[in-house]
This record gives C-alpha cells, structure tokens and sequence, in this order.
C-alpha cells in the first residue's frame, strides 16, 4: 500500500512531496511496513526505495556506526512520547556520509490505527551534491587536514544550539566523542573549567557574542584538567546577522603547564635568594669592583658585605690555606667567568665551612662579555654527609668481606663436624661388632660433641637473624644468678679438656635479680667459650659475678693471644674477627650476639686487652638485686 492512497492524502501533496529536496517517510507504528517513501530518499540516500518497501528497517543499516545505538534509543522513544528530533550521520550506498536532521512524529487516523510520520533533510555543509568537484576535493581534504592536526574545529549556531560540525581533533582534546557534541552541543562549554566557564561563556553567548580569543581550562571525563587556547569569530549573513558560529581550540597544557612552572620556581627562587644562605653577586671581569652582594655572604662568610664593595679580592683572603692556590688559579684571570669550585673559608670565630662557588659570564646587548654574576652556597652539611657516607660506604665493604669470610668459615665449621659424623657412623656401620665398647662410647661421643657444635652455630645464626629482624625480645624475671652462672659451667666442663680450667667466683652462694635469664646465658656462654678457644689448654678462665645495689657485674678473665688494639673498636660487629685469630675456628658472631643481648638490658661491656697476656671483658645489667646468703662462693 502507498501513502497517496491513504485517506486525506491527495494527487496535489504527493506532488508537492516529490519535488521538495526533503524525505518524507510513512511506516507502520511498530515500522514492520514502509507506507510511503519519497524520491529525494534515492537523491540522498543513494538507494532506490523499493529497497525500503521491501525492507522497512533497511535505513537503519545505513547510520552512521557511532550514532547507530542512539538513533536506535530515539526511536524508542518515539513509540512511547510520540515525536523524534535528532541530527546523525548516514553511509550512503557509495560510501560517502552526510548529515541528516531527522524530525518524526507518531499519529493516528480516523480508524484508530497508528503511523509513523518522517521528515528527513541533509544538513552536511556544504551540501557537496551542489558543489563542483573541484571544490569537493578541497572540501575533503580540508577535512583530512583538520582530523590529521592536534586541534579542534566547529561550526555551531550562533546561540550553540545546534552544532554542525566539529572535526576529530575534538576527541584528542578534551576527550569526548564528537557524537556527544551533536547530540548535546552545549557538552562543549559544560566541560570548561568552573573557574573560566563564565568568562568564556560571557564572551561568546554575550552582547559581543561569537568573539573570543583566551586560554581556558578543561575537564577531560577522566577528571584531568586540561589548557586549551580558543579563538571564535561570528559568521554573519548578508543583513548582518548573526548565522554562524566558528571556533578553532589547540591543547595548550604542556605550555601552560611550563609557564606556571616557571612562575612558581620565579616565585621560589626569589623567596629562597631572599631567606637562604645562598651568596649573589655581580663584579667587573678583574674583579675590580663589585656593583652587588647579597647578604647571604655575612651569614655564610660570617663578614659584612662592605668588606667587599671596599676591598673586591679580600674573599680570597679567607679561603682555606689548603686550597688557597687551586682557588685563586680559577677565580682570577681569563677562566674566572666559568668557574666551579668547592673550597674551605675560615670564619672570624675560628670555624671552617665548605662552599661551592660558581661564576657565569655576562653579555651585552651587543654579545660582548663586559661583567661576571656568581653564586656561592654553603655546602658544609652535604661535605660533612659525603664524608659519612664514605664510612659507611667503607663500612659495607667490611661488612660484606666479613660476610664473604663468615660464609666460607661458617662451611668450614659445619662441614668439620658433618666429617667426624659420617666418619664415627661410618666405623658403627661397618665395624661395630669389632670394635670394643670403649671405642664404642668414644665414636659416640664424637658424634655427640659434633651435633653440639652444629647445633650452636645454627643457633647463633638463628639469634642473629632474630637481633637483625628486631625481634629478639627482653623478658626479665627473677633469676638466681649464682645458680645460672653454675648451670652454664657444668655444661661447659662437660669437655675434659676444660674440667680444670674455669673458675668460678661469686660474692654470694645466692643471687637473685629480675634479668633475661635466656639472654644472660647467651652472654656468659659467648665470652666463656671464647676465653676457653683463644687461650691455652693448661691457662685459667674465671668467672666473677659481682652485685651493686642497682647493678650485676660479669668480669670473664682469660690468659690468651689478647685482642689487638686496633680490632676492639670492631670485635662486637658481627662476622667481624680479630688479626691474630686466624688459625682458630670461629664465625665472628659471639660477641656481636653478646652486644645485643647486653643493650637488650640496657647495660654496657667493656673489654681490656693486651696482646700475648689475654682479655678482660667486664659485663654491667642494671636492675634489683637480691641476696639470700653472705657465703663467699668459689668454685
């Protein structure tokens, strides 16, 4: 059925349709049937309208892919509010797209049966079908011009009611889609800034409207915030009206943010010239005469500037002895003007500051070098942190050769007790019933004492990894330290070789003091083996426990090779080992465990040495002491 055969519909108004440059449509309400179909739909389209008869819903296919799903939405809500008004873009059949503005309304006849109505009309500017080619071709390649640039180009009405084009450069920008500004043209002006959105809006929607040349900021959707720079100027028609509106936008933010940038370093580097102990100054090329000096020289120099407007080279009398000679062969003469040099002065009071001293040549309108700027900074406190990174720097090598050291000793321990092991499991293996029960026991006994040995480096280990994790913990409790001190000998004397060599001496047969009974069994433990390793087989060790009122003392005594005096500074590092102690096993972390154990208790040690006659070591744990018998105890 066609539309000219519907009721109220006659021969004249289906002339007047097919010579209008507009589409008029006519479909079913629900669009499963086409009523009429214009022929300017072929005109634009491109597609002969039998294609739409036979297929209602065909137009849909030629939108535009990023306006599709919203053309799509509208007409959905043309079945339900009855009217459609949307601008969108189609692919014509040979590939080409333009813009069409769409009104459509729903109706319903006498018969109560439902229409939809459309009337379609192409907006692309300019309407290239009307256009020599000639100017086609330098319409299109405007166009690729404009989507290939970094900026944004628009038409809009002059109220920016309607937008007629906008080019790609858009989206790069301020990150919308160009099908958000055709759909809400506003969206444009929405995005700018609140701080610069009236100012803008008061230029181009003003009395003065359509003119505007200023930088503005933006707020992209991500929420960053952009700088653009627009210029809008008004297209008027032929009486003087108003009929465009045209803007050009570039994305200014890198300048923009080089230019605060610069602003705020202006305004901090006056503000530090002003309060920083920083020198300024501006001399003649001989250093002749000096037209300023800034008063950071009497805070770093300790000096009054008068003394160099006075006398210009009396700087160099205050300069370090030391570097004296390599400071005036640079600041005077042919290479002043590029000096870089860090030196020592000396201050009025005595007291010595390094500087950095820099010098730049000046040039005049002409390009010739007629004076010399400097700038002067106490460097003292990075010198005096070099120096101390140094240490520390030096202190890593050590510590890391120690660690290197204590590795391959550590494999040496533990390896020596694993061979004894397999040696005397080997012998109870193979030849248990050939041996006697005495070579039994003493096989035993081997492997005994050699789990032992790894046990005990394994826990040395174990508390180093505890001290250096912060996790080793102080538990005081009363502890009878009299008692404490015999449990730890016993296990000690265990070895004949030592049944006669440890001595024993205490005040008291009873001590009690709220002590870490686990971290004061370290401590005696550490110092006694040590004194037993380093010392002869037929020397003594003793062992004396003293109390104050505030205060247990440990004083560990051994007759051995001594400590060297330039190695007690470092004998509490761990892995660290002495000189002298290079043919006796060890691992270097006793007596490191033995310092955290003791700080632990916030007590101190004191070690006295002397080489070849053996060492003190003399233990202090603050706390309350208690005693249960004044019996002079030696053992």
């Amino acid at each position: 059925m066609e539309f000219s055969d519907l009721p109220k519909i006659g021969t004249l108004l289906n002339q007047v349709l097919e010579s209008t440059n507009q589409v008029f449509l006519a479909f079913s309400a629900d669009l499963s049937q086409t009523l009429y179909v214009s022929t300017a739909y072929e005109r634009i389209w491109g597609c002969n309208a039998a294609s739409l008869y036979k297929c209602p819903k065909s137009f849909i296919d030629f939108i535009h892919p990023d306006d599709q799903k919203r053309i799509l939405n509208s007409l959905e809500r043309l079945r339900l509010s009855g009217t459609m008004d949307e601008k969108y873009r189609i692919v014509t059949a040979n590939g080409s797209i333009k813009w069409i503005h769409n009104r459509a309304f729903r109706y319903e006849n006498t018969d109560n049966i439902e229409y939809i109505a459309s009337l379609a009309e192409e907006i692309t500017l300019p309407n290239l079908s009307l256009i020599d080619p000639e100017l086609i071709d330098i319409e299109e390649s405007f166009s690729q011009l404009l989507d290939n640039l970094d900026i944004a180009f628009w038409i809009f009405a002059p109220d920016i009611s309607d937008c007629y084009y906008i080019s790609s450069g858009f989206e790069k920008i301020w990150g919308y889609s160009c099908a958000s500004i055709y759909e809400y043209p506003r969206l444009l002006f929405e995005s700018i800034h609140p701080d610069d959105r009236e100012m803008v809006l008061k230029a181009c929607l003003g009395k003065e409207n359509c003119t505007l040349e200023q930088e503005y900021r933006i707020i992209c959707p991500d929420g960053k915030v952009r700088w653009v720079y627009q210029r809008t100027f008004v297209v008027n028609q032929k009486n003087g009206s108003s009929y465009r509106q045209v803007g050009i936008a570039e994305d200014i933010t890198s300048r923009k943010l080089a230019e605060i940038s610069l602003i705020e370093r202006e305004e901090k580097f006056q503000q530090f010239a002003n309060h920083a102990e920083i020198v300024f100054w501006v001399c003649d090329l001989d250093i002749s005469n000096f037209y300023y000096i800034s008063p950071g020289y009497e805070k770093i120099w300790g000096r009054p500037c008068n003394e160099i407007y006075s006398n210009p080279m009396s700087f160099l009398k205050f300069v370090h002895p030391d570097d004296i000679e390599r400071v005036s062969a640079v600041a005077v003469g042919d290479n002043a003007c590029n000096m870089d040099e860090e030196y020592r002065i000396i201050r009025p009071d005595g007291t010595m500051r390094w500087v950095r001293d820099r010098t730049f040549p000046i040039y005049d309108e002409d390009g010739n070098l007629f004076r010399m700027a400097g700038v002067a900074k106490d460097i003292t406190h990075r010198k005096q942190a070099e120096e101390q990174i140094l240490k520390a720097l030096q202190r890593e090598r050590e510590l890391s050769e120690s660690k290197t050291k204590f590795i391959a000793t550590t494999s040496h321990e533990i390896r020596t007790p694993l061979a004894t092991i397999q040696s005397s499991c080997d012998m109870l293996q193979y030849y248990i019933n050939n041996l006697t029960e005495e070579k039994k026991q003493a096989h035993f006994y081997k492997i005994e004492t050699s789990i032992k040995r790894i046990t005990e480096i394994v826990q040395n280990l174990l508390i180093l990894s505890e001290v250096e994790a912060n996790a080793l913990q102080f538990k005081p409790k009363n502890v009878d330290v009299v008692k404490l001190c015999q449990n730890i000998i016993n296990t000690l004397i265990n070895n004949s070789e030592n049944q006669n060599r440890l001595k024993f001496m205490a005040p008291t047969s009873s001590i009690e003091a709220l002590l870490d009974s686990q971290l004061v069994c370290h401590i005696i433990t550490n110092l006694l083996e040590n004194a037993l390793k380093y010392s002869s087989i037929d020397s003594e060790v003793k062992l004396d426990v003293n109390f104050y009122e505030q205060a247990i003392v440990f004083n560990v005594e051994d007759q051995g090779i001594g400590i060297p005096p330039e190695d007690i500074a470092r004998i509490f590092d761990s892995f660290y080992r002495a000189n002298n102690v290079s043919t006796v096993s060890g691992t270097g972390l006793g007596l490191s465990i033995v310092k955290q154990c003791v700080n632990l208790h916030k007590g101190e040690i004191v070690v006295n040495s002397i080489i070849g006659k053996g060492a003190t070591f003399s233990v202090k744990l603050p706390t309350a002491v208690q005693t249960k018998c004044s019996n002079h105890l030696k053992l």
